[in-house]
């Protein structure tokens, strides 16, 4: 399917069509967009449409057709009454894409089966062979072998194994990337102090600059150490460092998107989180490490666990307790961070989020896939030349 960044590619196409030599007007129309982001959708919209389009920039071009899809569907959305086609709008405004719930469903489910699959066969070659794919995933989460100790060594040992694999990572970005920013030579993997480890803090990013004058770091999660068996974290490295977070938002912070193009393009980041782990294991992160590569595979797991219960809670009529229960035999243990419960909850409150996660991973797989006559460093490049944008405004720009 091909749903993701066909349909109405046209809205980008007048915008961009119009960018001519001289001197773009592009500081007038940020302005206007400022303004405009103080209003109400339908305001904003009336006022986005008025925006004198010649001359500007592709970075301004986008900016001003994401907002103007923003405001459409969030006009749309602010008057409708039926629960599911609100669902659908939100879905659309939240993925950045015009796939419908169904669809959204129908593709996750495919990628699920063919992981679980996958999954299957390496656990069974690690000697786990006998119940369901879960129940053997959780066998192996409390195999002593591969769990740190619960103490300083335990946790500079982690450190220092993620370190390992973001070294390894920086060495394949050429395989796959021909804009590589400085910042990529200045990112570590850290331990939190023990103040942050004791009050229980999530894992966070500090985001190097684009020449890698400041350098960045992902502070871990090692509290529960116990929990984090030494085969799920190379992909976490390969999420949140390289090729994923602290590759792309050095470059989006230089592009520097209007937030209103980022509004429109909730998904982008994320999704782009979960494509670098998919990028590293296409570089051959896991040809030696079959275990890391099970590791990988249960977090993509978790991330299209999370999108079917947002579809199936919001669109499908599931309980919670359905949801709970799906979570549950679809990827064994929950992760580290992300209790089922607490994620049930989040999927009602912020309907559209964790699906919109999926949506972007699968539809830069579909851009990528149709130029791989060509190299694909360099539609990699330009997926993130111009940071967060809908995906139905990168098609035809890609295309071209």
């Amino acid at each position: 399917m091909e749903m993701l960044t066909d349909r109405r590619a046209v809205l980008v196409g007048g915008a961009l069509a119009l960018i001519a030599a001289g001197e773009p007007p592009g500081a007038a129309v940020r302005a206007e967009l400022d303004e405009a982001a103080k209003l109400p959708p339908a305001e904003r919209l009336a006022r986005l449409r008025r925006i004198d389009r010649r001359g500007l920039d592709t970075g301004i071009a986008l900016d001003l057709a994401a907002a103007q899809r923003g405001a459409e569907l969030e006009a749309a959305i602010s008057g409708a009454i039926d629960p599911q086609a609100r669902y659908a709008l939100l879905l659309r405004l939240q993925s950045g894409t015009d796939a419908t719930p169904a669809e959204a469903y129908a593709l996750t489910l495919d990628r699920a089966r063919l992981v679980t699959a996958r999954v299957a066969r390496l656990l069974r070659d690690e000697g786990l062979g006998d119940g369901s794919v879960a129940e053997r995933l959780r066998r192996l989460a409390r195999d002593p072998r591969y769990l740190y100790s619960d103490d300083d060594a335990g946790r500079d040992g982690a450190v220092a194994d993620m370190n390992r694999w973001l070294d390894a990572a920086r060495t394949r970005l050429p395989q796959q990337f021909g804009m590589i920013p400085g910042a990529v030579d200045r990112v570590t993997v850290r331990r939190m102090s023990p103040a942050d480890e004791a009050a229980g803090k999530a894992g966070y990013r500090v985001i190097p600059s684009y020449d890698g004058s400041s350098p960045g770091a992902y502070f871990v999660d090692l509290r529960e150490i116990r929990r984090r068996p030494s085969w799920t974290l190379p992909s976490v490295v390969h999420h949140e460092t390289l090729p994923g977070h602290l590759l792309q938002l050095p470059l989006q912070d230089r592009a520097a998107p209007h937030p209103l193009r980022l509004r429109a393009a909730a998904g982008f980041v994320e999704g782009w989180g979960v494509y670098a782990e998919q990028l590293a294991a296409e570089a051959g992160a896991y040809a030696q490490d079959r275990r890391a590569e099970i590791g990988y595979l249960q977090w993509l797991l978790f991330r299209l666990g999370r999108a079917m219960m947002d579809v199936g809670g919001n669109a499908f009529g599931w309980t919670d307790a359905a949801a709970l229960a799906f979570s549950r035999d679809l990827q064994g243990d929950p992760v580290i961070f992300a209790p089922f419960e607490k994620d049930v909850a989040r999927a009602r409150a912020e309907p559209g989020a964790y699906a919109a996660h999926v949506l972007n991973w699968l539809g830069f797989e579909q851009l990528v896939a149709r130029r791989r006559s060509g190299d694909a460093r360099r539609v990699h490049d330009r997926l993130l030349a111009y940071g967060a944008t809908p995906l139905t405004l990168l098609a035809p720009l890609l295309a071209r």
